[in-house]
């Protein structure tokens, strides 16, 4: 039995979406030498994530942590993203594994977007021993089910520098802006879109291809109906799914 190709595109996107969508992944790392117990063997760590505009993977760790000292004695690692919750078989759901290598982020904005995913980290992100890392995504490893598996080049899966650019530039004060002047539509994208419950919703990231909505300890993702690249674009399609919000109506509590 022959089993139709895998669309890389589409595989992509949805390695992508489960790094923006996240809260916790496991981190592969190899044992440093002066760690004794775990010298050269692999290790693994559940840990707290979240995304860049790119797609790539951001986290927060102490450099007390054995897998901090294994990184910085050796960078390469991988992140294994599970979006199997909902199946039966887990063996039926998406999966990725991201590998490359992990380095400092020297960018506020970044920890600034993971602080928005994980606001309880704000209370011990300013200590010493703790800093935020990016990866730098050279390989990814897709599976999505049976027979479904394909590795992909890092740089089919995250987006490029200059996509990113324009919405890096302006997230902050466009979260801001949403959150103060325009909570109705932000509550509305959240309801009546994605078809979540809750009140006192906030918009906490934006990307070219989605933004991240956030209602009481839950994180929803709201993905754009194209990849927005500027400024005005990303004003134009707000303003688009907010009217489309209006239209549509409220999702009906099941009895």
């Amino acid at each position: 039995m022959s089993l139709p190709a895998i669309n890389r595109s589409a595989a992509a996107f949805i390695c992508r979406n489960l790094a923006r969508t996240s809260a916790k992944a496991y981190l592969c790392t190899i044992g440093a030498e002066s760690q004794p117990d775990t010298a050269s063997w692999p290790s693994a760590s559940l840990i707290t994530v979240a995304a860049a505009w790119d797609g790539s993977p951001v986290l927060l760790l102490s450099e007390l942590a054995h897998h901090t000292q294994n990184i910085l004695a050796d960078a390469r690692a991988t992140i294994l993203y599970d979006g199997s919750a909902g199946f039966a078989n887990p063996q039926q759901g998406p999966r990725a594994a991201f590998m490359g290598r992990l380095k400092s982020a020297n960018d506020a904005r970044l920890g600034e977007r993971f602080l928005g995913r994980h606001p309880e980290a704000r209370m011990y992100a300013g200590f010493p021993d703790f800093n935020f890392y990016r990866m730098a995504v050279e390989r990814v490893h897709y599976v999505g089910g049976f027979g479904r598996a394909v590795w992909l080049k890092g740089r089919s899966v995250t987006l490029a520098a200059g996509e990113c650019r324009a919405v890096a530039e302006i997230e902050a004060g466009a979260l801001e802006h949403m959150n103060r002047e325009h909570a109705d539509a932000v509550a509305n994208y959240g309801k009546r879109l994605i078809g979540a419950r809750g009140k006192h919703w906030r918009m906490i990231a934006l990307d070219p291809e989605g933004c991240d909505l956030a209602c009481g300890n839950g994180v929803h993702r709201l993905d754009f109906e194209r990849r927005i690249t500027g400024a005005a674009e990303l004003r134009t399609h707000l303003a688009e799914l907010a009217k489309r919000a209006r239209r549509t109506p409220p999702k009906r509590r099941n009895k």
